[in-house]
């Protein structure tokens, strides 16, 4: 598979309309450069945009991920209150209990549902639970009643299907890029050829020529939130200009 430069997958999409909007600006020079820069080509290029955009945000799969997410945060969220009436039962029985009730468990188990770390929160819960059976008679006398106890183990084991459901798509989410490698490397091809004769046909306006080099777009794709400004005026070079233009060069 293709290095893509310092680009990630998931930012091959922006690159490429980065790009296609200086190629449309600079067309007839491309075309004066080849023939092959010609409607097909452009056709091409914003297609495999496309395909490429749908594979990375795979649409379906995110959404489902971000529902599952949000049941998820759901149901450990409603565990904490189940969590503050155990640790309550416990204080009050507290001499009686074989431990000290701060060392029931519950603190470290809300701990970890804080930090949205659903795995260490099933982990410190088995704590509580057997906390729970070895005190369970002290703890019934101060009011506890078993009910509470499987409804948390109702909802710790709902979250534990949550959180594998939710890791399954993740996955396969992961998977269906990786699977699409040749989808990915066919749009980098177009994109670095591209870059790089726009960089040749474009010398003699150095402002321009920048703008196809990779390591003046990789700043632009990282600020999502500012808007893409491809520059029209020359500006004063700045002095790394020929040193990135040679690092390119081994790139491309």
């Amino acid at each position: 598979m293709s290095t893509f430069y310092k680009f990630r997958q998931e930012e091959l999409p922006v690159v490429g309309e980065i790009l296609l909007q200086m190629f449309t600006r600079d067309r007839s020079a491309f075309e004066d450069f080849s023939a092959e820069y010609n409607d097909e080509f452009l056709s091409e290029v914003g297609n495999q945009i496309k395909k490429v955009n749908e594979l990375t945000q795979a649409p379906s799969l995110s959404a489902e991920i971000k529902k599952t997410t949000a049941d998820l945060y759901e149901c450990v969220d409603g565990i904490i209150p189940k969590l503050d009436l155990i640790a309550a039962y416990a204080q009050r029985a507290n001499k009686a209990l074989n431990i000290k009730a701060s060392d029931i468990g519950v603190k470290q188990a809300k701990k970890e549902i804080k930090r949205r770390n659903i795995e260490g929160y099933c982990s410190k819960v088995k704590v509580v639970e057997q906390n729970i059976a070895n005190n369970l008679q002290a703890l019934k006398a101060k009011g506890y009643k078993e009910k509470l106890g499987t409804e948390l183990a109702d909802m710790t084991r709902q979250a534990y299907d949550l959180n594998l459901h939710q890791e399954e798509k993740i996955r396969e989410k992961k998977e269906l890029v990786l699977n699409n490698h040749i989808e990915f490397d066919k749009l980098w091809n177009l994109l670095s050829d591209i870059s790089k004769t726009g960089k040749l046909i474009m010398k003699a306006d150095k402002q321009k020529s920048e703008d196809y080099m990779f390591t003046h777009i990789i700043k632009l794709v990282r600020k999502p939130k500012a808007p893409i400004v491809i520059k029209k005026k020359p500006e004063p070079v700045i002095e790394d200009v020929k040193e990135e233009a040679l690092a390119e060069e081994a790139v491309s």
